[in-house]
């Protein structure tokens, strides 16, 4: 078992020069994370930390630290590009997840975080003046040694040259300890790159993943440890009874922990009550499991909450004047003297992030240290946690981040790390607790639902005058079973800031306080309905159900004043370059307005999220009124600069694939108090002979990055919707469709 030290950089740079020669040189970052340096690469030993970010071995093996989680979306590969391009070095690396340390803080959210697709713009600027400064001390090194000026000096290919002279960055980097960074390096023109932007790049992981030697969380394992099994009550309820004596009659169980039966053991108020079972193996942790029968209650408002319940609670909160995320011009006015009105509700429902790897964590905990291993894409959350549960400073805490299984937001949660955390301190062993799918998906944290009644005013010449939007739902900041919990996760960070505005959830209004169409006079409410089921960060966030509310109603508005739904869309951001411009090459690229094959129809939608704006394209038929057909998606996109266009491209495949799941099939129901899809089998998701045919266009810019993984799905809904209705004349204002019995084909 890999052991815990507090490691300084006067030290770390004393035992790694010892070790085989290596530099560290600081980089101005934000002091916010973990209030401890450590060595980034705490499980490398001899070679030499160049920086936080990049080791170097004396065989000349480079082992990259990403800052970000890697869970599928590429960005070990995207960043390391940024790297490599100013480092001048070879192509290979091995990628590592350190934790803990001040570089790591992603620079537009305060915490190390991935999430809000800030990971590629975030360290845009960071990474690649670090690698500049590398490739700097590299060369300086190379000239003392062989007596010569900089400047006859080049590095490439993980080697500098000098004439006839050659010496690896792994000889080299004893030396280069010496040398002071430039604090303003000379950073590559985009003319002279040779990574960023070039396609055909292997991604790092491609060959761990192919082989199965990648290592995520759940496979890992230490000296002594043993597994866990979980049971956590139903939202709103608590532990009435659980069989103890059962459960260790199941041939390797151990013990039986009671976390939160009365008051949370957890430091957030707001925990979920739950009994765990250790044993030798996961299999038998779950048998003991089953067997303690664990019995739960709730309150008679929840044990009765159903889906028409909480439909019926949204409506009513439409009802309410709600509070005021936006008020442009007179929206009274112009409504009260409007010729014509049009208005239509929509609703969306509970969503499940459904990550492949089900949550699982493992803990350590050794009394005066503690160690843990945990896919997650906040370990910054982590370290909050690990302190406050075990009151541990946080130089005698180490996280060990891992490849993750997909996140999609369910792991900006830490929780699992807490129960787990908790148990090891209860069983004085290393605890890797593990969930079922059925335990995450019924328990704990979903996107929330929401419904949405949008109004328009129009005057006598048929332009828009007035637009309202009325949103009504959890508020993700808000919620009484979330707030007191995001505010300790987020501690430390101005993230916090701004989440909540004149009572307003930042992400509830995400994407309608924030839109891109010019309208005269715009009014946005927002009405707080709470229900006691967890919720979270689901991809895209309030932009998810807010784009589909607003680009279906922008259809039906186009459709009442007889105008058509692209050039609509035309005037209104006529005064928006960049929206406009990926508008338009959507319906080019689409041939918008053209001959379609009988019984074939297009539909259109538009949003802008996370700087990136977004356009989708639909051509579809359907048969029977009830299987949908899509023969062709074409997207258009301005996320600026595409860092690594193969990663681009997958990202907007996997956005395909969400994008059909979320407009067809996904969607949970609650019953009875609880959620009636708890695994794969009522939880739907497309089978790959139902992926729909894509193309995709970015809009060409010099624009820095901005962001891709979030916005990769939000236009899919409403294009999809509004192509149904010029197809068949049905119009569908609340999803998933297969409760319309509608069908993908």
């Amino acid at each position: 078992m890999t052991e815990i030290t507090k490691i300084t950089r006067r030290t770390f740079m004393a035992t790694s020069a010892a070790a085989g020669g290596g530099i560290v040189f600081g980089l101005p970052f934000p002091k916010m994370g973990p209030k401890f340096a450590q060595a980034a690469f705490k499980d490398l030993t001899g070679g030499a930390e160049i920086n936080a970010y990049v080791h170097v071995a004396s065989d000349n093996t480079i082992t990259f630290g990403c800052p970000a989680t890697e869970m599928g979306q590429g960005s070990g590969t995207s960043l390391w590009m940024m790297f490599a391009e100013e480092f001048e070095c070879k192509w290979d690396a091995v990628l590592d997840f350190p934790t803990g340390r001040p570089e790591y803080v992603q620079p537009l959210i305060g915490l190390q975080l991935t999430g809000g697709s800030t990971a590629t713009p975030g360290f845009w600027g960071v990474l690649r003046k670090a690698g500049a400064q590398a490739r700097h001390m590299m060369i300086q090194a190379a000239a003392t040694r062989w007596g010569v000026d900089a400047s006859q000096c080049s590095a490439s290919d993980s080697m500098v040259t000098s004439g006839d002279k050659k010496a690896t960055y792994g000889e080299l980097a004893a030396a280069a300890a010496g040398q002071t960074p430039p604090e303003e390096p000379t950073l590559k023109t985009p003319a002279e790159w040779k990574i960023i932007g070039k396609p055909g790049f292997d991604r790092l992981d491609s060959l761990l993943k192919v082989t199965g030697e990648c290592q995520y969380s759940s496979d890992i394992s230490v000296p002594g440890m043993v597994h866990a099994a979980i049971r956590m009550v139903p939202f709103g309820g608590k532990i009435l009874s659980y069989d103890t004596a059962a459960a260790k009659r199941v041939k390797g169980v151990r013990d039986v922990i009671v976390v939160g039966a009365e008051a949370p053991a957890i430091f957030l108020d707001n925990n979920v009550p739950a009994v765990i079972v250790t044993a030798d193996s996961y299999w038998q942790a779950e048998q003991g499991a089953k067997a303690a029968n664990v019995q739960f209650g709730q309150p008679k408002e929840f044990a009765e909450l159903d889906s028409d319940k909480i439909s019926s609670a949204l409506h009513a909160g439409l009802a309410a004047e709600g509070s005021q995320a936006r008020a442009d011009g007179d929206y009274p006015a112009a409504i009260g003297s409007a010729s014509d009105t049009l208005s239509a509700t929509y609703e969306v429902p509970y969503m499940s992030h459904s990550p492949l790897e089900t949550m699982n964590a493992l803990a350590d905990f050794r009394g005066d240290s503690l160690e843990c291993w945990i896919s997650t894409q906040d370990p910054g959350a982590g370290y909050i946690v690990a302190e406050m549960i075990t009151g541990l400073p946080q130089d005698q805490i180490y996280i060990h981040q891992t490849y993750t299984g997909g996140g999609f937001g369910r792991r900006v949660e830490v929780e699992y790390l807490e129960y787990a955390i908790e148990a090891s301190m209860a069983v004085k062993a290393p605890v890797k607790l593990t969930y079922s799918r059925e335990e995450d998906m019924a328990n704990h944290f979903h996107r929330p639902t929401y419904a949405a009644k949008m109004t328009a005013g129009i005057d006598s010449s048929g332009e828009v005058t007035a637009w309202q939007h009325h949103i009504s739902g959890p508020g993700i900041w808000l919620s009484p079973m979330r707030s007191s919990r995001l505010k300790n996760l987020f501690a430390g960070s101005d993230f916090i800031n701004g989440q909540i505005e004149s009572g307003v959830d930042f992400h509830s209004a995400q994407g309608a306080k924030d839109i891109g169409y010019n309208f005269a006079n715009i009014d946005v409410r927002y009405t707080q309905v709470d229900f006691p089921v967890p919720i979270v960060f689901l991809r895209g966030v309030g932009n998810t159900q807010n784009a589909f509310f607003i680009e279906s109603f922008m259809d039906e508005l186009a459709d009442h004043i007889g105008q058509d739904p692209f050039e609509l869309r035309q005037k209104l951001l006529a005064d928006e370059p960049r929206m406009l411009a990926t508008l338009e090459l959507a319906a080019e690229k689409a041939n918008w307005g053209g001959s379609l094959p009988k019984g074939h129809a297009h539909g259109i939608a538009f949003h802008n999220s996370f700087d990136s704006p977004w356009c989708d394209v639909v051509e579809l038929s359907v048969r029977g009124g009830k299987r949908v057909n899509i023969h062709k998606i074409t997207r258009a996109v301005d996320c600026g600069l595409v860092v690594n266009p193969d990663q681009f491209d997958a990202q907007v495949q996997a956005g395909v694939v969400w994008g059909l799941a979320h407009t067809f099939l996904t969607g949970h129901t609650v019953k009875a108090g609880e959620l009636a899809q708890k695994n794969f089998d009522t939880y739907k998701l497309p089978r790959i002979s139902q992926m729909a045919e894509y193309e995709v266009h970015a809009v060409p810019t010099k624009n820095d990055p901005t962001g891709i993984g979030e916005p990769v799905f939000h236009t899919m809904a409403p294009a999809i919707t509004n192509a149904i209705f010029a197809a068949t004349g049905k119009r569908i204002r609340s999803l998933p469709l297969n409760k319309h019995g509608m069908s993908l084909a």
